[in-house]
């Protein structure tokens, strides 16, 4: 159970979305996916290889446990027949539709210019995409994906891309905040490493395992997080957050 806390209010700049666990609950259809794959693979489990590679993207995972199987094409093949072939098993992350939706819409209100939230996924163009075609939710035009990085989760590598994409870059000197929703450990440090507060979502683990990966905040869900206020001058918009279990004293300082 969660308990209700002083809500925390924390005006950022942008705002970067892991998807799987973080926006949309795909775990049956992933989990699906590998017990498929490692079906006709005797030197393979696929529990073990979804309890050991959460939030990596799945070339990482094929290369580790079935390197035979580690080619970019095929791989990319798989990935974009999942939400076709297992798309039944999946459903929204309570709130994160609506959430979604708010900070897109800041770039059609207060004289916003550019967009405010990117998503930077372990999973590749075309899977990411058809999740989203399936929650029927806009997807806004930084979208960082498998393909697009060289290192996955845990390196920084695709939060730093996501926040330059946006135009705030992690600079020793950068005073643009930068918020990140995870839900698992290898993106949890990943955002960390980007210089960015982490939201973590106790979606696909418990609350307390979220807390022991490190974030600034565990939330069960989204539905008690908003946008509560946009500064045009500032380029800034105020993320509110009612309802968590955790929140670290990095995060406190900087509320307002």
């Amino acid at each position: 159970m969660t308990v209700q806390k002083q809500p925390l209010k924390l005006r950022i700049k942008a705002a970067l979305f892991d998807v799987d666990g973080t926006i949309i609950n795909s775990q049956g259809a992933i989990t699906a996916f590998w017990f498929d794959f490692a079906k006709d693979k005797p030197y393979m489990n696929g529990q073990e290889v979804m309890d050991a590679t959460h939030g990596w993207r799945t070339f990482d995972a094929i290369a580790k446990f079935a390197p035979d199987f580690a080619k970019e094409e095929y791989v990319l093949q798989l990935e974009e027949e999942i939400p076709d072939k297992f798309g039944d098993k999946v459903k929204e992350i309570p709130g994160s539709i609506k959430l979604v939706n708010s900070i897109l819409d800041l770039s059609r209100v207060g004289g916003a210019d550019k967009e405010k939230l990117a998503v930077v996924t372990s999973g590749t163009w075309g899977m990411a995409h058809k999740w989203f075609d399936i929650l029927g939710l806009q997807r806004p035009k930084s979208f960082i994906t498998a393909e697009s990085v060289q290192n996955g989760k845990p390196h920084p590598e695709p939060y730093l891309l996501g926040r330059s994409t946006l135009g705030y870059e992690a600079t020793p000197n950068s005073k643009d905040t930068v918020v990140v929703f995870e839900d698992a450990p290898a993106g949890i440090k990943a955002g960390k490493a980007a210089d960015c507060f982490v939201i973590g979502i106790a979606s696909t683990f418990d609350k307390d395992t979220v807390q022991s990966f490190g974030p600034d905040v565990v939330v069960p869900d989204l539905r008690g997080v908003e946008v509560s206020g946009y500064d045009a001058a500032e380029d800034e918009f105020t993320l509110t957050i009612n309802e968590y279990s955790y929140v670290s004293e990095r995060l406190l300082a900087a509320t307002v």
